[in-house]
Parts: C-alpha cells; sequence; structure tokens
C-alpha cells in the first residue's frame, strides 16, 4: 500500500505537464488497501499539486455557486466523504474525481450545457465515482501487480487522458493478458456512476433527462469530428447503448418539480465575461442581448451588460444597470456581490464595505461576501478587523490559499510579520510550493521575539511537518 501511495505522489508531481487529467476509475473496493483516512490524505496532496498544475478559478462568486450546486447533490448521497467542489479555467469539455473528493469541472464543460439539470448530472456522476471509492478500487487492483507494473497502468490511464491510441497502447504492453479486464473494470464503474449519478439527480429535484440529454449531444457532435467534447468523451467512454441507458433509466423516475435556474444562467453568463478580453464586443453584444430578450432573459442580458461595462471600467454606467436589478430582486446576492464589487473597483470603499456588511446579516459566512468585504477593509486600513473576519472566514474554508494570502496582508498592514508569514507559508503550501512555504515558515522565526515561545514553538512545528512531507516525498 505504501509503494502504491508514494508511486501515486510521485505521479502527481508530473501533472504540471499535464493539460487535463482524470484519475483512474478501475477495480473493486477495498477498505483495507485505502482507507477513507489515507484516501483524505491523498487527496490534500493531489490538491496542492493540481493548483500548480492547472489554473483554478478562484472567484468566490464561481467557488460558491459550483460547492451549493455540490452540496445540493451531495446532501442526498449518504456518503460519509467530504466533497470538495473546484473548476477549473479549461475550455475542453472535461470533468474529474480525484482523491478524497476533490472533484473538478472545466469551465468548458459549464458553458457547454444547456441546463442546470445537464451540469448537475456530470456532477453527480463524479460523485457515485467517488462514493462508490472507484479509486480505492484502482489501488487494489494496482497493488496486486509489481511496481513498475502498477505505475504503468496508472501512467497509461493519464496517458490515455490526452491521447486515447497512445493510452491504449501503453496499457496493452503494460498489462498484456490482464488490459481487457481492467477495461471492462473502467466500462463496470462508468456504468455504476451513471446509474447512482442518475438516482442521486432525481432525488435532488434535478431533470433526471439531464444525463441523457448531455451526453447524446456531445455523441453526437463528436462522430466524425475533433471537436473539443472528446476530452469527455475520452475519459468517460460513450456509446450509442450507454446512452440509450441513460435515456431508459431516466424515464423511470417522475419529472422534476419547477425549479429557479437563474443562478446557474448568472454564473455562465460570468464565464462568458470572464473569459473574453474584447470588452467593447462584450458590451456591444450583452446591449443587443437586451434589446432583443425576451422579459424573461432580459435580466440575464443586463447582468452581463452591467459585467461588461464594469470589466471596461465603466463603472458608472455599470452601477446603474446592476441597480435595476437589485431593485427588481433584492435578495438576489450575485447582484449584491456584483454591486459591491463595481463599487470596489471604482474606488467608493464606503459603498462596497455597506453592501457586504448589510448583505452578511441576511447570508452570514457568504463565501463571496466575506472574501470581498476583507479585502474591503485591507483597503481601508481596517486591519485588525480584516484579520478578523479572515481568521474565522478560513475555519470554514481552510484549505482556500487566496484566503491565506489576504489573510498575510492583513497581518502585515497589522505589522504582525510573524503572523503574516505564516499565513503565506500556508498559501504556498497550499500551492504546491512546499519549499517556499517552508522558507516562509523561516522567515516568520526570524521576526518572532525570543521571549514569545508559543509562537516560536508553533512555526517550528509546522515547518518540521513541511519538511517531513518533503523528505517523505523523495523517499
Amino acid at each position: 500500500m505504501q509503494q502504491c501511495c508514494a508511486l501515486f505522489l510521485s505521479l502527481l508531481l508530473w501533472l504540471p505537464t499535464v493539460q487535463s487529467i482524470e484519475l483512474p476509475d478501475i477495480g473493486d473496493t477495498s477498505e483495507s488497501v485505502l482507507s477513507l483516512a489515507e484516501e483524505n490524505r491523498l487527496g490534500a496532496a493531489f490538491m496542492r499539486n493540481l493548483r500548480g498544475a492547472l489554473s483554478i478559478a478562484y472567484d468566490p462568486e464561481i467557488e460558491s455557486y459550483i460547492t451549493s450546486l455540490g452540496e445540493r447533490l451531495t446532501t442526498n448521497s449518504n456518503s460519509q466523504q467530504r466533497f470538495t467542489f473546484f473548476v477549473v479555467n479549461d475550455t475542453s469539455i472535461n470533468a474529474f474525481a480525484g482523491p478524497g473528493g476533490h472533484i473538478g469541472i472545466n469551465t468548458g464543460l459549464i458553458m457547454t450545457s444547456e441546463t442546470e439539470s445537464e451540469l448537475a448530472s456530470v456532477m453527480a456522476h463524479e460523485i457515485a465515482h467517488v462514493t462508490q471509492r472507484h479509486l480505492a478500487r484502482a489501488f487494489e487492483s494496482a497493488s496486486q501487480s509489481s511496481v513498475p507494473t502498477a505505475a504503468a497502468i496508472i501512467a497509461a490511464i493519464i496517458l490515455a487522458s490526452q491521447d486515447s491510441q497512445l493510452g491504449s497502447a501503453a496499457i496493452a504492453t503494460a498489462l498484456a493478458s490482464s488490459t481487457q479486464q481492467r477495461i471492462n473494470f473502467t466500462r463496470q464503474n462508468e456504468k455504476e456512476a451513471d446509474r447512482l449519478g442518475m438516482s442521486l439527480l432525481a432525488s435532488s429535484n434535478f431533470d433526471p433527462q439531464g444525463m441523457p440529454s448531455f451526453f447524446e449531444r456531445l455523441y453526437r457532435n463528436s462522430r466524425g469530428s475533433e471537436s473539443q467534447s472528446l476530452e469527455f468523451l475520452r475519459t468517460h467512454p460513450l456509446t450509442l447503448s450507454r446512452v440509450s441507458d441513460t435515456r431508459n433509466r431516466a424515464a423511470q423516475y417522475p419529472a422534476a418539480k419547477h425549479y429557479d435556474q437563474t443562478n446557474y444562467q448568472l454564473i455562465k453568463t460570468k464565464l462568458q465575461v470572464l473569459s473574453s478580453s474584447d470588452s467593447g464586443q462584450n458590451i456591444a453584444h450583452f446591449r443587443q442581448q437586451l434589446e432583443k430578450a425576451s422579459a424573461q432573459q432580459q435580466d440575464i442580458a443586463r447582468y452581463g451588460y452591467a459585467l461588461s461595462l464594469a470589466k471596461a471600467g465603466k463603472y458608472e454606467q455599470a452601477m446603474t444597470q446592476i441597480k435595476m436589478l437589485i431593485k427588481q430582486e433584492p435578495e438576489r446576492v450575485n447582484y449584491q456581490i456584483t454591486a459591491a464589487n463595481i463599487a470596489f473597483s471604482a474606488g467608493d470603499l464606503t459603498h462596497a464595505a455597506t453592501i457586504c456588511e448589510e448583505n452578511l446579516k441576511i447570508f452570514p459566512h457568504h463565501h463571496a461576501l466575506s472574501s470581498l468585504y476583507g479585502m474591503v477593509l485591507i483597503k481601508q486600513g481596517d486591519a485588525a478587523k480584516a484579520s478578523a473576519l479572515l481568521h474565522e472566514h478560513l475555519r470554514r474554508h481552510p484549505s482556500n490559499p487566496q484566503l491565506y494570502k489576504l489573510l498575510a496582508q492583513a497581518e502585515h498592514l497589522n505589522n504582525h510579520l510573524p503572523a503574516s508569514h505564516e499565513a503565506l507559508a500556508e498559501h504556498y503550501y497550499l500551492m504546491g510550493l512546499t519549499h517556499v512555504g517552508i522558507e516562509q515558515l523561516g522567515i516568520a522565526l526570524d521576526h518572532t521575539k525570543p521571549s514569545d515561545t508559543s509562537t516560536t514553538a508553533r512555526i517550528t512545528y509546522r515547518r518540521s511537518q513541511m519538511e517531513k512531507e518533503v523528505e517523505e516525498e523523495k523517499k
């Protein structure tokens, strides 16, 4: 088991050269081979390496949305596993489940989905991979081979996510007669994830037809083409029979009750604005949409128009548009966050702070509001209040590297240099830069008074933990 864990961690260090990542889903569940605690530790290492390999979307509003969508599904999963959902800035259509309940969704997949139920169907599928412990099954399967063969299995599966022919050839060479058996394990896991994901989708009041609808469109669009949708198909092989199975299974569930999909549409609109480098074109596009849109779609078009104006630095016009939306629907937190962001960007810190304070009373501990309020307080020079807010918020988001970066700024402004460098150390550690984190802890010790023995002991202990991890990785 230790050999397999070390092998997998060493492969994770190779990830910066990989543009899209899909973890192996082969084998049979075995708690004795990879316990839940071990998988969680592996998951933490996975995320640290992943942050250094891929462009993660750290926009707090996008983070809040994808987390709330994931939690709506996992609430009905009856799993003790803690889940972390994150978005990858990648136009390819893909999603993946990592160890420890870490589930990544590419922006390309979000933008390709046409309904929230379609997006939720992919997330439910990945959640099922986690709840059924398919990664543990992969380790059980790999542990029955020699270490070089296990390395070939895992490396070949990673290769397959980039080039299906290359990956298949590598698997065939490494496994010889057992290749087909392991491919069948993968297919079985995909079917199992479809079945359980569909049940999860229906029990969470999403439209069960979202899964076959999304699969059908990908399958139809990919035939005879080299479209980017093939990225999803390489890591989640689709056949006509599999699409048909999901359609038949969806028909067995009652239709979902109608629910509000506005947040989904707003996030897609925000991603569209963020991904475009031409603000003028965005402004023209959404202004035209606003003129042509139906009454139902006007709010989405106006939101995109406001975001585009703000991105172009036209803050007064942007605020006018967002205030119109707030007047219609003051409880829509997305509009309030956008108004606070516009005020912050325009330098109206008092207005930005007021919006954050008032809305945090209604939405306590909201990630996007809390993060923005921390930024506003730092800009206002209220370092003590910012530090208290961020320490409290980190209790709920202990693995968010951007919060530690903000905390470092607040503590530096507070003239608490040891605490500032401690926070920076955690930021770099979570970004996969453990050596830099160790350096920051050394600087923190240099700034600690000899009489402050408790701080010295805490920093020294944390540095020894990071140094131990570095040594283990070398082994």
